[in-house]
C-alpha cells in the first residue's frame, strides 16, 4: 500500500536538513575552528587542522552506514532515522560548549574530535535511508520531484548555515557595540558558539515531526538467500563520489578557497555563495521534475558532461572576479551540480532495490561521500599547499567526471532501451 502524500512530502522536505546544516557550519565556521581548538598557527595550518577534523568525521560513517542499514532493513526506517538524528543532534550541540584550546589545552582538540566521529558515526544512515524511502515508495510523475526535494533539503540546511555564518560577524559586531563594553567584546567573542547551539531545537523539531507521520516500514527481500550482484553497487559508488567532490569543491569548500587564497572579502565570498545554493535548489527541483519525460540517467549524464567542459574556465574566471562574476560562476557550477543532485535518489535506487535494498543504499552512499566528498576540502586545501597552482581543486573534479561519464553514459544507453517499446507501443 502506497504511503499517503503529505507524509512522504514531510519526510522529503526534513530528509538532509539537519545533518547539512550542521556539517556545512563545520566547513564554513573551519577557521574559527582551527584558530580556537589548535595551537596558534596560521591561517592554512589551521584550515588543514580543521579539515582533517572534519574528514575524520566521515571517515567513521562508513561504521555508521552499516548499523543503520542494517537496522533499516530489521525494524524500519522511522526507527533508524529517529536514532541516527538524535546520534548527530547531542553532539553538534555539545561542540557549542566546549572550552577552547586557549583555556584547557589539547583536552578541547580532544573532545572536538570525539564529538565529531560521534556525529559521524549518527549520520552514516540519514541521508541515503531518507531518501530511499521516499525514492522507494512514490510512484508516476511525483517520484522525481520528491526525491529531488529529498535531495534540495541538504542544501536548505546548507543555505541555512551559509546565512547564519553571513550574519554572524554583522550581529556580533551590534552586540559588542550595544552592550557595555566587557559583557559586549565577551558576548562576541562567544558568538561562533551559536550556530552549533541551535542543532537542538532544530533537531528536535524534525525527530516531532516524524513521530507523528507514522510512515510505514521499508519494502523488504524475503528472508531467503540473495543474489547481490556488486556491479550496481560500483556503478552507485562512483556515481556519488563525483556529485561528492562536485558539491562539497565547489559549495562547501570554494567560500573559505575564496576569502583565503584569492583575498575576497568575507560579504561578496558567503554572498555569492547563498546565491550559489538558491541556484543548486532551483537546478535540483527541476531536474526532478523532467525526469517524467527524461531519463535520470541522461540528466546525470548531462551534467558530468558540463562539470568535464566547463569547470576548468569556471575556476579561472575565479581569480579576477568581482561579486556580480563571482555570483555568475557560482551560480553556473550550482546549475551543473543540481543535475546530479536532482536525479541521484531515483537513480540508485532503481539500481539497488531489487538485490541491496536499504543497506545497500546506505553503504553505497557513504562509503563514496566520505572518502570523496567529506575529504574533498582537505584534498583540495592540500593541493593547493603543496601544489601552489590555484587551478589544482579543478583538475580534481575534471578526473572525477571523467571516471564516472562512462558509467552514466551506458546507463543513459540502457534507459533508452528500456523506454523504447513503451514509445513503440504508443504508436
Amino acid at each position: 500500500m502506497k504511503p499517503p502524500r503529505v507524509p512522504l512530502f514531510q519526510i522529503a522536505l526534513t530528509a538532509n536538513l539537519f545533518e547539512w546544516y550542521e556539517f556545512s557550519l563545520s566547513g564554513f565556521m573551519a577557521l574559527a575552528i582551527g584558530r580556537r581548538f589548535f595551537p596558534a598557527t596560521g591561517d592554512t595550518t589551521a584550515l588543514l587542522l580543521s579539515f582533517s577534523v572534519f574528514a575524520g568525521s566521515y571517515l567513521v560513517r562508513p561504521l555508521g552506514c552499516i548499523v543503520w542499514g542494517y537496522w533499516s532493513d530489521r525494524r524500519g526506517t522511522p526507527s533508524a532515522l529517529n536514532a541516527s538524528m538524535v546520534t548527530m543532534a547531542v553532539p553538534a550541540a555539545l561542540i557549542g560548549c566546549l572550552p577552547t584550546y586557549e583555556s584547557v589545552g589539547y583536552w578541547a582538540t580532544l573532545c572536538l574530535v570525539l564529538l565529531k566521529l560521534v556525529q559521524g558515526f549518527g549520520a552514516g544512515g540519514e541521508a541515503p535511508l531518507s531518501g530511499y524511502y521516499v525514492a522507494l515508495h512514490t510512484a508516476g510523475n511525483r517520484r522525481g520531484t520528491l526525491a529531488a526535494l529529498a535531495a534540495s533539503s541538504a542544501y536548505l540546511g546548507m543555505l541555512l548555515a551559509s546565512a547564519v555564518v553571513w550574519v554572524l560577524p554583522h550581529f556580533s559586531t551590534w552586540l559588542a557595540e550595544s552592550m557595555p563594553p566587557g559583557m559586549g567584546d565577551t558576548a562576541a567573542a562567544q558568538s561562533w558558539r551559536w550556530p552549533f547551539l541551535v542543532c537542538l531545537p532544530l533537531s528536535i523539531w524534525i525527530v516531532s515531526l516524524r513521530a507523528r507521520l507514522g510512515f510505514a516500514a521499508p519494502h523488504s527481500l524475503p528472508h531467503q538467500r540473495q543474489r547481490r550482484p556488486l556491479w550496481p553497487l560500483i556503478q552507485a559508488a562512483i556515481i556519488v563520489a563525483l556529485m561528492g567532490v562536485t558539491i562539497y569543491t565547489e559549495l562547501f569548500w570554494l567560500p573559505t578557497y575564496l576569502e583565503s587564497d584569492l583575498g575576497v572579502s568575507h560579504f561578496e565570498a558567503r554572498a555569492s555563495n547563498v546565491c550559489a545554493l538558491i541556484v543548486l535548489i532551483g537546478s535540483i527541483t527541476a531536474c526532478g521534475y523532467v525526469v517524467r519525460w527524461i531519463s535520470a540517467a541522461r540528466i546525470a549524464l548531462f551534467g558530468t558532461t558540463a562539470i568535464i567542459l566547463w569547470c576548468y574556465p569556471l575556476f579561472a574566471s575565479l581569480q579576477h572576479a568581482n561579486l556580480l562574476s563571482l555570483i555568475l560562476t557560482q551560480s553556473a557550477m550550482a546549475a551543473m551540480a543540481g543535475c546530479l543532485s536532482g536525479v541521484f535518489f531515483v537513480l540508485v535506487t532503481d539500481l539497488l532495490k531489487d538485490h541491496w535494498q536499504g543497506f545497500g543504499m546506505a553503504m553505497a552512499y557513504t562509503l563514496p561521500m566520505s572518502f570523496f566528498g567529506g575529504t574533498a576540502p582537505l584534498v583540495n586545501s592540500y593541493l593547493l599547499a603543496h601544489t601552489q597552482q590555484l587551478m589544482a581543486p579543478a583538475i580534481y573534479m575534471i578526473l572525477m567526471g571523467l571516471i564516472a561519464f562512462p558509467v552514466l553514459f551506458r546507463l543513459s544507453l540502457k534507459a533508452h532501451v528500456d523506454q523504447a517499446p513503451k514509445v513503440t507501443a504508443a504508436f
